[in-house]
């Protein structure tokens, strides 16, 4: 009988035999599938991961801060290495500047040539060399110089290196005057300088503080300031390096600026004021010029001791070379003429001495007067302002002023106690040095021919040597190279 025939009962058997296995292993399945999902939902075993994720998490942070802490002392060695470096190479300009201070000078070789380097030093444990060399004149690029030596001083200490510029010139005092104030520059301030509405000057400018240009002002010649101060351009104003005002400037000096009081010695008794109105003589209307009280025409006149006033088309003409006045006031298309050739000091006493409050204005040119010779011809006139260290005092050219015939005359106004103050048109063609100067209202100044060899009378050369004082410090990009300022 084959397969096909088996009984019906045959295959019932089988089926039933084969069904209790199929069934046992869905049920395990299904269990397995069950602690799955109870396994998936239940939070049981996250404690551990938990714990070790918070535990790498704190050594992070740990590393961090112990990374820090190593970086940061690093820095500080370093930073102290690099202090220590830098005070050995200023032991090294200080050494040089003994020397020269001393009257003896390391340098043997020409102005302008480099010396060095002088090593063998040591300070502080570190090593120091340095080299100089010497100029004068604008090289040294001071407004009033008179010699100056450069210092270039390297010191290492510990593997790090540091390297110093110093540069020192000779400044202009009692006992070392130098060369003149206006050397380098034709306009000097001892505190600030300020330019407003459209003014202009066409020279070389020198202070002590800050230089302001505002509303159209132009300053055309290289410029100075006092160490840390600036020079502030303000809207549509111009920073020129030429007196054309043509090529536009940005770089400027930071030094200092001395300026020393004018010694008029015994000019306030030994003077020309005797020949006012006697010898120096009025044109135009006589009731118009006074002198010391009294009138050209011999009446009495409202001006003061010791003050000349002049106007109404009228002129006095100076003949002699040493005067000394209180005041000098000139109005109404008023001049004060000086024969051609003829050098010419006018000397303004303190107001103390004049019997002057504070705020006095010592010299005033209005209304188209003007101070020339009487030819046209250059000269040489000084008007030298004692000032006071308590009172304040002024100068003021105005209104269409005029203080030229031509630009090659030398006329000089040296105030470093008095505010100076140019407006109103006001033309000078000279040199100026005030405690403060201001220039307003298409106020202009050029500079003279000569005035940069004008010297303070009264003031000797010295017989000792010189004494340097630093006056610009740089602290070099490179370390050591050639020639010894590159980098600085």
């Amino acid at each position: 009988m084959s397969e096909v025939d088996l009984p019906v009962d045959s295959l019932r058997s089988s089926n039933s035999a084969n069904r209790p296995i199929k069934t046992g292993r869905m049920a395990m399945l299904n269990g397995l599938a069950t602690r799955l999902r109870a396994r998936l939902v239940s939070e049981r075993g996250f404690a551990l991961p938990t714990v070790m994720l918070m535990t790498v998490a704190a050594m992070g942070v740990a590393t961090v801060g112990v990374m820090a802490s190593i970086e940061g002392q690093s820095g500080v060695v370093r930073d102290q290495g690099t202090k220590t470096a830098l005070e050995v190479a200023e032991s090294g300009v200080n050494q040089a500047l003994l020397y020269y201070n001393r009257g003896v000078s390391p340098c043997t070789a020409g102005e302008g040539a480099w010396c060095g380097p002088v090593t063998g030093m040591s300070v502080n444990g570190g090593g120091v060399s340095y080299w100089t060399r010497l100029a004068s004149g604008e090289a040294c690029g001071v407004g009033n110089q008179v010699d100056c030596v450069e210092i270039v001083s390297q010191g290492t200490v510990n593997g790090v290196t540091r390297r110093v510029e110093v540069s020192a010139s000779t400044v202009p005092t009692e006992e070392s005057p130098g060369p003149g104030p206006f050397a380098s520059a034709g306009v000097l301030s001892q505190e600030s300088m300020t330019l407003d509405s459209n003014a202009v000057i066409h020279t070389g400018v020198a202070t002590n503080g800050d230089i302001t240009l505002n509303s159209n002002a132009r300053q055309c010649g290289k410029a100075s300031v006092g160490i840390g101060k600036k020079l502030t351009p303000g809207p549509n104003s111009g920073y020129y390096s030429d007196a054309a005002c043509k090529s536009k400037e940005s770089t400027y000096l930071q030094q200092a600026l001395t300026l020393p009081p004018v010694n008029q010695g015994d000019a306030a008794t030994n003077n020309d004021d005797g020949r006012l109105f006697s010898q120096d003589l009025v044109s135009g209307n006589k009731a118009d010029a006074c002198w010391n009280g009294v009138k050209a025409d011999g009446k009495k006149g409202t001006c003061g001791s010791r003050e000349l006033r002049v106007e109404h088309n009228s002129s006095v003409t100076l003949s002699g070379s040493v005067y000394s006045f209180c005041k000098l006031t000139l109005l109404n298309n008023s001049a004060l003429y000086v024969i051609a050739g003829k050098s010419v000091t006018i000397y303004f006493d303190s107001p103390e001495a004049c019997g002057y409050s504070s705020g006095v204005t010592q010299l005033e040119l209005q209304s188209n007067s003007r101070i020339t010779s009487a030819t046209g011809s250059p000269i040489s006139v000084a008007m030298l302002f004692v000032g006071s260290e308590t009172l304040a005092t002024k100068v003021l050219l105005n209104s269409n002023t005029s203080v030229e015939e031509s630009c090659d005359q030398n006329f000089v106004v040296y105030a470093p106690r008095s505010e100076v103050e140019l407006n109103s048109n006001a033309r000078f063609c000279g040199a100026i040095a005030g405690k403060t100067v201001h220039l307003d209202s298409h106020a202009e100044v050029w500079s003279a021919s000569g005035s940069e060899s004008f010297n303070l009378p009264g003031w000797e050369p010295p017989e000792t040597a010189a004494h340097y004082t630093p006056y610009r410090f740089v602290e070099c990009s490179a370390v050591e190279a050639s020639p010894p300022d590159a980098g600085c």
